[in-house]
């Protein structure tokens, strides 16, 4: 009797272990099973299935981006707001990863849990979405990027609606073209720039080191230095674009003084200029509406006293996500602490409280009200002063940094812009990267131009 029980314990363990794993199973598929079935490395989704009778997409303002019309996905009627929103809205495929249509795919397709997404046409009830992209903004930055690679971020830092996210080399999902894959004109066009590439962000990362220093050194703002063009740091040379002479920190920041903030970020150290990077997004990634992004990343751990200095004006292995660095611009603007972008306006019929669809959520603050309206204020300066204030944007007030960001093996550099209106009527965060584009000033500058002035005139004319 005694050796019947021993054994029969065994067995009643193992057979309630079965059953929570069955219980356990049978809830995960009912609540993941839609997002499991649109996954991208389900091959059946390739070919356009599920999108027959899809739900509609539209922007902001009722433009439609994508319907389905007798069991056929289309776009919209105008060629280059199709390419604009291509990395958005995405195409019948499921390649573009981080695409509404594929991170969606069970939502506007009207999964059922019986059927998956193959249910028979009376059983299918794909839901509508409304984007918060202006389709006109878009089609302007894509216009202004023109033939080059690059990406555009505009969101509003009070509301975290995105209403520009365009990314280039592109194509036109309606007609998709057959060379994609063999053409070199077509090499990465699959990859949302603004989203999942990582660059070296250039002087724009001054304004990390800026911040780090003004939060951490006494006095700084008041410290002299005589720029010559070129400093031996840590046994090689520190350059800047030219020497600009005695200059203090506003000056340092506004003629982007390599020397001047390479000496700070020493000062300021590894762990410091750790810590401040990653309180301003990197090493982390973000998640937007259910859209993960790539990770921004700082790492000093073993570089040398010549890579941290060349660390504090965004170059040794610095790298960063356009997105976050709009997001970055963007925690200035509001006294220090961001409001997270998101892109999806609204479902129909559907409310998850995961995706907190409709509502501005609020991120980590990055820096103290003090010293945000301190970058804020010396990026104004910048822009009025230095860059021009009717060549960054006739029409709004705008603070911001430009970045060259060097890329090495004869390449031209990265040409970057960050920054943010403060315009009440007009709170918009930016950033731009024009890929080899030598520089800031001269090739992103006119693209975030573009870009800002739009939003400026959609949000105006909504209101």
């Amino acid at each position: 009797m005694r050796k019947t029980r021993s054994r029969s314990f065994p067995v009643l363990l193992m057979t309630l272990a079965f059953f929570a794993g069955l219980i356990y199973f049978i809830v995960n598929l009912y609540v993941h099973s839609s997002s499991w079935s649109s996954m991208p490395q389900n091959g059946h989704l390739s070919d356009g299935t599920g999108l027959e009778h899809a739900g509609t997409i539209t922007d902001r303002n009722g433009v439609v981006l994508a319907h389905s019309v007798d069991g056929q996905r289309l776009y919209n009627d105008d060629e280059q707001i199709r390419r604009a929103c291509l990395h958005v809205v995405g195409d019948d495929s499921v390649n573009i990863g981080t695409a509404i249509q594929t991170v969606y795919r069970s939502e506007i397709s009207g999964y059922n849990f019986v059927f998956g997404l193959g249910a028979p046409k009376d059983f299918q009830n794909g839901a509508g979405m409304t984007l918060t992209i202006d389709s006109a903004v878009q089609k302007a930055a894509y216009q202004a990027l023109g033939s080059n690679r690059g990406a555009v971020v505009v969101y509003n830092y009070k509301t975290g609606e995105i209403i520009c996210l365009v990314s280039t080399p592109t194509y036109d999902p309606q007609y998709k073209p057959e060379d994609i894959e063999t053409n070199d004109a077509y090499e990465g066009a699959y990859l949302n720039r603004a989203l999942s590439s990582t660059y070296p962000p250039g002087s724009t990362f001054k304004l990390i080191t800026a911040a780090a220093a003004l939060e951490s050194i006494d006095d700084v703002e008041n410290r002299k230095y005589m720029c010559t063009g070129s400093e031996n740091i840590g046994g090689k040379e520190i350059s800047c674009v030219e020497a600009s002479g005695e200059i203090d920190f506003a000056q340092a920041l506004m003629y982007s003084c390599n020397c001047y903030f390479a000496h700070l970020s020493l000062e300021l150290g590894k762990d410091k200029m750790t810590t401040k990077a990653e309180l301003e997004g990197f090493n982390k990634n973000l998640i937007i509406d259910g859209i993960e992004t790539a990770t921004s990343k700082y790492d000093v751990t073993c570089a040398n006293e010549n890579e941290l200095a060349w660390s504090g004006v965004g170059q040794y292995n610095v790298m960063e996500t356009p997105i976050n660095m709009a997001v970055r611009s963007a925690a200035v603007a509001n006294g220090g602490t961001p409001v997270m972008p998101r892109i999806v306006r609204h479902i129909d019929g559907i409310a998850d409280p995961m995706l907190n669809i409709g509502s501005a959520k609020t991120g980590q603050a990055m820096m103290s009200p003090s010293v945000a309206q301190k970058l804020s204020d010396m990026m104004e300066r910048t822009v009025n002063e230095y860059y021009g204030k009717y060549y960054v944007s006739d029409r709004l007030t705008v603070c911001a940094k430009t970045g060259t960001a060097e890329v090495g093996n004869g390449k031209p550099a990265h040409a970057w812009v960050t920054g943010f209106s403060r315009d009440e009527d007009c709170p918009l965060a930016f950033s731009v990267i024009v890929e080899n584009g030598s520089s800031g000033y001269q090739a992103a500058i006119p693209v975030a131009s573009a870009a800002i002035n739009a939003a400026a005139d959609a949000l105006r004319s909504a209101s």
